[in-house]
């Protein structure tokens, strides 16, 4: 009994003892928290307020940050100073000037990569980033889509609506909304009784490494990720398949009610690459200026001086015109109808006059990837002079060179006419010699 009251009063000093510690660190700890209060409530202090800054371009730029917005933001857990490490202690506001709002959202690109660097490599290789370094104001920057103060999670990103997408893009994402992928996201998003998610734009076109969709093969590849039994699909009914998907865009068939061309793009067969505004071997767009001095659409004589003076100094020809019909518009490509209203008549471009090829364009390759397109006549499609420059693309009907049946018959005929001839002046001969 002497030593359990022992021990109880050792336990009742030790417990005063930690108690008066307590007491004493508390004074210290309320200090440090006065001296050092959250960092982000002191910033949002006073952005929660309507501030603005005059920049020298003559805007003004808003800095007010919703302390709402920021707190459900996934960049609350790191924090203003996270992103705004430059902002010096002691020294703010900063009188520092600020050319202009994309000047500064460009600046803050940058940071970005700090935390995101696979992402900013992807973007860097975007068609969206060669657009912001060919000087184009509304390429969109990280800001543009994930917003300054407000980032959401990954899932936010995949709604229905579109966006971010639409925000630029909006005629694109009606026309895609009312499409069999659109309708099928919104109802069950679902294909094929759930055997295939229905896509939304970042399926298709990525996210961050968004490439040009006029990119050789680029949106075909895509397409077949999902429908890995087009291609046998279409060889089941359509002769020559895999020509035509070489040939025809999925756009040109899938979506009926499309206006549609043929696109000549310029290629080179050594390279195995679309030729560049600003390629190493001369600048085409200057040379399509050129040719096609009075602007009217170049002709065939005009296109294939175009494809010849493509030729190397000393080398053989290495560049081409890569046909390939397609949609005209954008919109029109994200139309995708149900797979029963899909063109399937040969007639709709195998027959002289069919709408497809009425409207012909030449096309390079911009430093963004996107290209840019030259009017051609459409009469270079069935001239003899372009049957060098044009390469593989000939639609038997289509693209019929009048010429070359005109040739046609007349070796047919010639080649009748000899055996014929011969035979008729040998019995004439013959019948001759027995008279006399």
């Amino acid at each position: 009994n002497a030593r359990m009251h022992v021990m109880k009063i050792r336990v009742t000093w030790i417990s005063l003892l930690v108690a008066a510690a307590l007491l004493a660190a508390a004074p210290v700890a309320l200090a440090a928290a006065e001296t050092n209060p959250d960092p982000d409530a002191k910033c949002l202090k006073c952005h929660s307020k309507k501030l603005k800054k005059k920049l020298e371009d003559g805007e003004t730029m808003f800095l007010q940050v919703s302390a709402d917005e920021f707190g459900q933001s996934v960049h609350q857990v790191i924090g203003c100073t996270g992103c705004h490490r430059d902002v010096p202690k002691g020294k703010h506001p900063s009188r520092q000037p600020i050319s202009s709002k994309r000047e500064y959202s460009l600046k803050h690109n940058e940071t970005c990569s700090q935390c995101h660097a696979a992402r900013h490599m992807d973007y860097k290789d975007s068609v969206h980033a060669n657009m912001v370094a060919a000087g184009n104001n509304a390429a969109p920057v990280c800001s543009d889509c994930h917003s300054s103060h407000s980032i959401q999670q990954r899932a936010v990103y995949e709604p229905v609506s579109g966006e971010p997408c639409s925000a630029c893009h909006q005629d694109i994402y009606d026309a895609y909304a009312q499409s069999v992928h659109g309708l099928a996201r919104s109802n069950g998003n679902v294909i094929r009784e759930g055997h295939i998610q229905a896509p939304i734009c970042a399926d298709c076109h990525r996210s961050h490494d968004v490439s040009a969709v006029s990119a050789i093969d680029y949106l075909r590849d895509t397409c077949l990720e999902c429908h890995d039994g087009a291609t046998v699909a279409h060889e089941k009914w359509l002769p020559n398949a895999g020509m035509h998907m070489q040939s025809v865009s999925c756009a040109a068939c899938h979506s009926p009610m499309a206006d549609r061309r043929v696109d000549l793009q310029l290629y080179d067969t050594l390279k195995q690459v679309p030729v560049a505004q600003q390629d190493d071997d001369g600048n085409y767009q200057a040379r399509l200026e050129e040719i096609d001095a009075a602007g009217d659409g170049l002709d065939s004589v005009e296109l294939w001086k175009l494809v010849r003076q493509g030729s190397r100094q000393g080398g053989a020809i290495d560049v081409t015109l890569r046909g390939r019909m397609e949609v005209t518009t954008g919109v029109d490509a994200h139309r995708i109808a149900p797979r029963g209203q899909a063109v399937r008549s040969c007639e709709s471009c195998h027959q002289g006059g069919a709408n497809g090829f009425q409207n012909v364009t030449v096309s390079i390759s911009t430093p963004d990837g996107r290209k840019q397109r030259f009017e051609a006549d459409k009469k270079v499609l069935n001239s003899v002079v372009s049957v060098d420059s044009l390469g593989d693309f000939y639609a038997p009907g289509g693209t019929r060179i009048r010429l070359l049946d005109g040739l046609l018959v007349l070796a047919l005929v010639g080649g009748l006419a000899v055996p014929i001839g011969h035979i008729t002046l040998g019995k004439y001969l013959r019948r001759k010699n027995r008279n006399q």
